[in-house]
């Protein structure tokens, strides 16, 4: 009797775990490399630069740039308007961060729970931010105008003459109405976020706390609101950072003005470096403005990461 044995290959020496490991890290850090270098390239090094820039002093055009040591830090620690800029800033965040998240979270809860036209309103609610920060500046100059403004018309209509007011030229009201406009042209972005969070919570938390007997306040308070706590602490960052980086929304409708009760940090560097001319304190300024950006960003992702652990 003939016995048939089939040759089996033998088999390849796996590589050690140590050496695949260290492969996978490679192939890692080599997908990684294209944007390690643009963030580089175009963030790091600029940064530094800017470091460097503030201690010394540059019109922009000369060769020379003198070393002045901390003279320019010096210039902007005295400077009222870059640190009235600082307490402007200050409040368009606490507006943006309070009121504007807590109207793009009432409206995803309405949209979220309507049955029919869920399309139309997210359409309407998003719209405001596909625009362009110089359309939106100019629309509001419109509507905000003293004399013709429709603001102002529709409040002599309804008969509530005694508030019309020139929104964008008096000291005490230009500050909010440049708030208000900053609100309503970012807050599609959290209404999408928290939409897409009131989706993802499962139906069957609801049904439970139903048979539980929870009215909508305590389903809203133990089930809806722990579930969107990441998608919170996302749009809360995002909308704190783009409030404290407000620019163009600022440019185009005050400037800066009346005085400078509407002045921010990012309208009085550029102010500083293409109006004035002194690149040095400018530098100064953006080193203080960013390092505090990034200490904020750290503290709030410390508290971001310490409630997703709760």
């Amino acid at each position: 009797m003939t016995t048939w044995q089939l040759a089996v290959p033998a088999r390849r020496p796996s590589a050690p775990r140590g050496r695949r490991t260290l492969r996978r890290n490679l192939i890692g850090w080599l997908f990684l490399a294209p944007a390690v270098a643009l963030i580089g390239i175009f963030t790091i090094t600029p940064f530094a630069q800017a470091i460097l820039l503030s201690f010394q002093s540059w019109d922009g055009v000369s060769p020379d740039t003198p070393w002045v040591g901390l003279a320019n830090y010096d210039f902007v620690a005295s400077d009222p308007i870059f640190w009235a800029s600082m307490r402007n800033v200050l409040f368009f965040g606490a507006v943006g961060f309070i009121l504007g998240n807590g109207i793009a979270l009432v409206m995803a809860l309405a949209v979220n729970s309507v049955t029919r036209g869920k399309t139309f309103f997210r359409t309407v609610f998003y719209l405001p931010g596909v625009l362009s920060v110089v359309v939106v500046g100019l629309l509001f100059s419109f509507i905000l105008a003293p004399g013709s403004g429709i603001l102002n018309r529709l409040l002599g209509l309804v008969g509530l003459g005694t508030l019309e007011q020139n929104w964008l030229g008096e000291p005490a009201v230009a500050l909010p109405a440049v708030a208000a406009v900053f609100v309503w042209f970012h807050w599609g972005f959290g209404f999408l976020l928290f939409l897409a969070g009131l989706q993802d919570v499962p139906k069957e938390l609801y049904e439970a706390a139903e048979l539980d007997g929870a009215n909508r306040w305590s389903k809203f308070r133990y089930v809806t609101w722990p579930q969107l706590a990441p998608v919170t602490s996302i749009v809360s960052l995002l909308t704190l950072l783009a409030a404290l980086q407000i620019f163009g929304t600022v440019q185009v409708l005050t400037n800066g003005g009346p005085g400078h009760h509407t002045m921010v940090p990012t309208l009085a560097i550029y102010n500083e470096a293409f109006v004035n001319w002194r690149y040095g304190s400018a530098a100064a300024m953006s080193v203080i403005f960013g390092g505090a950006l990034v200490l904020l960003s750290v503290i709030q992702l410390a508290i971001t990461r310490r409630r997703s652990r709760v």
